[in-house]
């Protein structure tokens, strides 16, 4: 069986939120916003171009970004791990296969689970193919029919995850490649503390 060192040096860097109140500026006047978790920080690969551009939309609702490329070792040792030791929080990014597994291994330590999950995998016809599972309100914004780009609408939907989630979903939707070729699937993913109301995926 490999170690956990093993493991983190397979893998990436990740950093921690909290739970808190974000507007939903969507909701009708006079209308409370839903409770959302708040993301510190948003990790992506940055050697692929559709996690820089979901990156870029995470960014842009104030979500602080963490690339990724290589060993992140030393990264997690001296600085993620000690964060995670204080409290389990939330993050989000997007990866590869390897990277969401060896981050899994890490936040189930730390009483932290995985709450969304998303499979982007492009064909060679160009078209790129979503599955994604998670909460429903997050789920039912991501794939909403809309002019907007979809990875514009995935930032905006991580942002705004419920941190309730008893309440979850499935569903498959095909865009255009949206910087994407074909070969290793990505992973976008929502990691948040274990909770009682919340489900695995």
């Amino acid at each position: 069986m490999a170690s956990r060192r093993q493991f983190i040096q397979s893998g990436l860097v990740l950093s921690v939120g909290s739970l808190t109140w974000i507007p939903d500026f969507a909701l009708p006047t006079g209308e409370l916003p839903a409770p959302s978790l708040r993301i510190e920080r948003f990790v992506f690969d940055g050697r692929f171009v559709a996690a820089v551009e979901l990156a870029r939309h995470a960014a842009r609702h104030g979500m602080p970004l963490a690339e990724t490329s290589g060993d992140l070792t030393d990264l997690w040792y001296n600085d993620f791990d000690l964060r995670w030791k204080q409290a389990p929080m939330a993050l989000a990014g997007m990866t590869t296969r390897g990277g969401l597994f060896v981050l899994e291994t890490l936040a189930a330590d730390h009483h932290m689970r995985v709450v969304y999950r998303g499979t982007h995998h492009a064909s060679r016809d160009g078209r790129v193919r979503h599955v994604l599972s998670g909460p429903a309100r997050l789920i039912a914004r991501a794939t909403a029919h809309s002019t907007v780009p979809f990875w514009e609408r995935l930032g905006r939907a991580m942002h705004e995850c419920p941190p309730d989630g008893r309440r979850m979903t499935e569903r498959t939707l095909t865009t255009s490649a949206e910087g994407m070729a074909g070969g290793e699937p990505l992973f976008s993913w929502l990691i948040a503390p274990r909770s009682p109301q919340t489900a695995t995926i």
